[in-house]
């Protein structure tokens, strides 16, 4: 072997510096790879959470009733009615929203978001109820939302995880950017909730059937105050759980939608 074919031997110097350049990229390739999956995690936790969907900005249409358990209205404020199906006194509706020719369902059921959904996963027997009604009176449907546990035989259990109003126009997942509190007594159970404007000021007032236990459930009823609605405690009702009374839905806050509407 010629003496030009012998390898320069490097100077610890030279080692050291070789020594960090593979270091560093080293760490490159790992961030790059860490980066990769995050963005995996964030696209499948995120729609999870709720996070990034929004309303239109379309001035509110008309709200209208049709029949006795469903509405039609500007729900996500697009422009475009959509249809608030089953709004039965259980609370127990879903929305179909309209966008050209497809139609997408979401249940008052899928909108309690991923950290109730995640809080109540160890308890038995929780049960979502929520309506639909223009609390606020600003012409936007607003959604009032319960999350409760079933009474445990004749005793009420204290467990109430979610008990807010979500201010319209809501997104496709039923979120909102603004939302605030359901101020109620008692963590009990909800039997169901409806919505009524029984003084025709425009603004709905929130009905909610709720446990006394000993299979006895009481009517209470709602009012917007301040940054959200507050329920009170007077009785409106007593009645046994099984016999409560059936309310003619929808058409109660609004009117029946024309032929045109």
């Amino acid at each position: 072997m010629s003496p030009s074919a012998v390898p320069k031997k490097r100077t610890l110097a030279e080692e050291l510096s070789l020594l960090r350049q593979r270091q560093r990229d080293r760490r490159r390739r790992s961030a790059t790879a860490a980066g990769a999956g995050l963005a995996v995690i964030v696209g499948g936790v995120w729609p999870l959470l709720g996070v990034g969907l929004q309303p239109g900005g379309h001035a509110p249409m008309p709200i209208c009733a049709i029949g006795s358990t469903a509405l039609r209205a500007d729900v996500d404020a697009d422009g475009r009615p959509d249809e608030i199906r089953g709004l039965n006194r259980e609370g127990a509706g879903s929305v179909v929203f309209r966008r050209g020719g497809d139609l997408t369902t979401v249940h008052v059921d899928d909108a309690r978001g991923f950290w109730p959904k995640l809080r109540g996963a160890p308890k038995e027997d929780m049960a979502t109820r929520g309506t639909f009604g223009d609390f606020d009176g600003d012409g936007y449907l607003d959604l009032a939302l319960f999350y409760s546990q079933r009474d445990e035989g004749d005793s009420p259990r204290d467990s109430m995880l979610v008990h807010e109003v979500r201010y319209g126009p809501l997104a496709r997942d039923l979120s909102s950017d603004r939302t605030g509190p359901i101020r109620i007594g008692r963590s009990a159970f909800v039997y169901g909730v409806w919505t009524t404007d029984t003084d025709h000021d425009g603004r709905a007032e929130l009905q909610v059937s709720q446990s006394e236990g000993d299979g006895m459930a009481a009517r209470h009823v709602g009012r917007q105050r301040g940054d959200g609605i507050s329920v009170s405690d007077d009785e409106a009702d007593l009645y046994a759980g099984a016999d409560w009374p059936e309310p003619e839905l929808g058409r109660l806050g609004f009117p029946a939608c024309g032929a045109r509407q």
